[in-house]
Order: C-alpha cells, then structure tokens, then sequence
C-alpha cells in the first residue's frame, strides 16, 4: 500500500511539474474568440442599399453590406461556421464600410478606416442566424472591427 501511494505521489509530481513548466506566454490577440472565424479577406463588391430601420441605424446613413472573397484563413474560434479560401460570403459590417468617426461612434475604442472594392483587411467574422432573402436562405456574416492590410 506504501509502495502505491508513493508511486502516486511521484507520478502526480512529474505531471504537475511538466504542466507548469515550458509554459508559452499567448499573446492576447493570438487568442480567437469562440463562435468566430479570423480571416484575410478583400472586398469584391458593396451593395450600396441602405438598410436601416430607423435614423440611428449606422446602416440608414452608409452601406453596411459587402461580398468579401476569403484569401486566407487565421484561424477558428470553438463553435465557429467553416469557411474556407476563395469562398465569397456575403457580409454585413456592424460600423458600415465608411470610416469611421469620434461624432459619428463616440463609443468605439479604435475608429476605422472604411473599405473600398479592392480592399484587403484581417478580420473576426461571425455566422447570423439564418435569414430569408426571397425564397432561399442564405448565410450572412457579421463584422465589428477590422484591420486593413496590404
């Protein structure tokens, strides 16, 4: 019984030391929050409706609807939608695709720059609920930030 306790208790060490030693330190933006997916995507074409409800609504005063063509994947948060390169998804961006401003979104932390046909740019995307558009559904994503790059 001695000898199977202290073959335990040497087993248990050895797995608690090698857990916490050889740590890596993850960086904060590495992590990819759940139900997203991060992508590099470019901008193929802008619908220019505007869809607001109501006057407050980003979308009644910018368009907020875009087709993005997937270049690459980051990577996928748990419980995030697949998507894969070369998709063309159909997006809808939360702060539109105009900049944006301290006036217009005095709450933003990081104002954006807005996005163009031709753009490229990293971003967190997210999978909407199912919507109808006339007789088929089809998926829409949702963007709240990006960055643009070259």
């Amino acid at each position: 019984m001695k000898a199977m306790l202290l073959f335990l208790a040497v087993i248990l060490y050895i797995g608690i030391s090698g857990c916490s030693s050889n740590k890596k330190i993850i960086n904060e933006k590495t992590v990819i929050p759940p139900g997203v997916c991060r992508i590099k995507a470019e901008v193929v074409k802008i619908d220019s409706t505007l869809l607001g409800g109501t006057k407050n609504d980003p979308c009644s005063k910018a368009p907020c609807i875009a087709w993005i063509k997937v270049k690459n994947i980051i990577g996928y948060g748990a419980g995030s939608a697949t998507v894969k390169n070369n998709d063309t998804l159909k997006t809808k961006f939360a702060f539109t695709l105009s900049p944006t401003t301290k006036e217009s979104f005095p709450s933003l932390k990081e104002q954006l720059p807005g996005l163009a046909v031709g753009s490229l740019f990293v971003a967190d995307i997210q999978l909407l609920p199912n919507m109808l558009s006339g007789a088929k559904k089809e998926k829409l994503y949702l963007v709240y930030s990006y960055k643009i790059t070259n």
